[in-house]
């Protein structure tokens, strides 16, 4: 080829050969398109070199939830065992109390376990902890013991267990 030749060459995308582009991957230099350039804080990436990976925080493994399952198993069983020891010295008070206990225990130990981990799936396994909880709790005793006041702390339990596993 001539020099004038050279010159006269337009570029095309790698994957889209009928585009033409001035830009280029900084990693690998293939010439991309718009379509196919990826934005990181480096440069202009392509589609193979820029690959998207999820941040940390929201990067939660199915062995994040056994664990957060098994934490919250175990604090579940034991806000009934106590809400039932509770409930026979001081009765309905303790459905006040207890949920909003289990509910903050929850919220802490599940979000150590899985090491700050944030998901959808999370918010489930430490509000349905506290529910659980409550309704064993009441099957274990008597459903007149809940109360407005029982309901508004089974609520209020729930929300703050979601709070510090929430997205």
């Amino acid at each position: 080829m001539t020099d004038q030749q050279n010159e006269n060459r337009v570029a095309t995308c790698h994957w889209h050969p009928t585009v033409p582009t001035g830009l280029s991957c900084s990693q690998c230099s293939r010439a991309i398109c718009t379509d196919c350039m990826v934005q990181v804080p480096v440069g202009i990436r392509c589609r193979e070199c820029g690959r998207a990976q999820p941040l940390p925080t929201f990067d939660v493994r199915p062995a994040n939830y056994a664990r957060a399952i098994v934490v919250a198993a175990v604090i579940g069983v034991a806000g009934v065992v106590l809400t039932v020891l509770l409930a026979l010295y001081v009765g309905g008070l303790a459905f006040v109390i207890m949920p909003l206990a289990v509910g903050y225990a929850t919220a802490e130990l599940v979000s150590r376990v899985v090491n700050l981990k944030r998901s959808r799936g999370l918010m489930y396994i430490a509000g349905g902890t506290v529910v659980l909880m409550v309704l064993v709790s009441l099957f274990l005793l008597d459903f007149r013991l809940l109360g407005l006041w029982g309901l508004l702390a089974t609520v209020g339990g729930v929300l703050i267990a979601i709070a510090r596993v929430r997205l």
